[in-house]
């Protein structure tokens, strides 16, 4: 019996490059690398607003390996994928394949090979990019910030164009986020990878959704999921700040003994410290809050994605 591939590809707003995506990725799934096996690809999209659907309905008539998942509403690229895991049945997943074909897709007949060489986990790494010098610094240093930051190390340049064994695809869907962010979870879960470098490729057609906005978004939701960093910090800042507030008493105290008290001394002083440490407070609280407000979406939604449609799943296909 032959064992099962699965490759998931997110798709929002791609149009006309669909057609593009099913011509490159029909030619891989009939190359050497991949003729051993079944493959199903599972085509993820995120509401849409385009005509990427009409485009999705004509590539499932065509070609029923194609399985194709409409969510109800725009989730993000990184839930949408994640709760497209729960649909495979490959003894080994493709996590993240993007349909813009930026990641190198002839790469993952070397990542199949070492997979069945034993490596529960294989990991494209982007050691070069084609794009804009400023979002390539701005990338560079917020994959340096999560490796130092993050509970525990995360490789830099390593996203979700990974190749996950069946038993690891298991463990990632038993861990109950709200909001998975697929490569932390891996980190957390201690999978050593085996890594190949390789160069991201610019945009042959449409445009990226995924705008520097968007960027910060991801690094601020990865830090606060992936870090207590910010607790610590908050805890270190406080000492620090209480410290300083107990020396400035002593300092007081003793000009006091040295020169007397002095109507209206030190009123300037006591403004400035109100705001400042109403402001530091503000800080704080928002931090905590921001953890607490996690913990709330955790607990009352978990991770739900309402799905509107699916075409050419079996009849019971709802996920595991």
């Amino acid at each position: 019996m032959k064992k099962k591939l699965s490759i998931i590809s997110p798709v929002y707003n791609e149009g006309a490059g669909l057609e593009t995506y099913y011509r490159e990725v029909s030619k891989l799934i009939e190359t050497d690398e991949f003729r051993p096996y079944d493959v199903e690809i599972i085509l993820v999209d995120n509401a849409s607003t385009d005509d990427s659907a009409s485009y999705l309905e004509d590539i499932a008539k065509k070609d029923n390996r194609f399985k194709i998942i409409f969510n109800a509403r725009n989730v993000g690229v990184f839930l949408s994928s994640f709760n497209a895991l729960s649909f495979t049945k490959g003894d080994a997943v493709f996590l993240i394949v993007p349909s813009d074909l930026q990641d190198p897709i002839d790469m993952m007949g070397d990542m199949i090979k070492k997979w069945e060489e034993g490596y529960l986990v294989v990991a494209g790494r982007r050691a070069k990019r084609q794009e804009g010098a400023v979002i390539k610094f701005l990338r560079a240093q917020f994959y340096n910030l999560m490796a130092r930051v993050a509970d525990q190390p995360m490789e830099p340049g390593v996203g979700e164009f990974q190749l996950a064994d069946r038993r690891v695809v298991d463990e990632l869907l038993s861990i109950p986020d709200a909001a998975p962010f697929i490569r932390g979870l891996l980190a957390e879960l201690g999978y050593r990878p085996f890594i190949i470098d390789y160069e991201w490729k610019s945009r042959d057609w449409g445009k990226s959704s995924f705008s520097l906005g968007k960027l910060f978004r991801t690094a601020y939701d990865m830090i606060f999921s992936f870090s207590r960093l910010p607790l610590r910090l908050i805890m270190i800042l406080g000492f620090i700040i209480a410290a300083v507030s107990v020396l400035f008493g002593i300092f007081q105290i003793a000009l006091v003994l040295i020169q007397g008290t002095a109507a209206g001394r030190g009123i300037t002083t006591v403004i400035t410290a109100l705001f400042f440490f109403s402001g530091v407070n503000a800080v704080f609280m928002g931090i905590i809050g921001e953890y607490v407000g996690r913990i709330y979406q955790q607990i009352r939604y978990g991770r739900r994605v309402a799905i509107h449609r699916l075409i050419n799943f079996d009849d019971d296909a709802s996920g595991r």
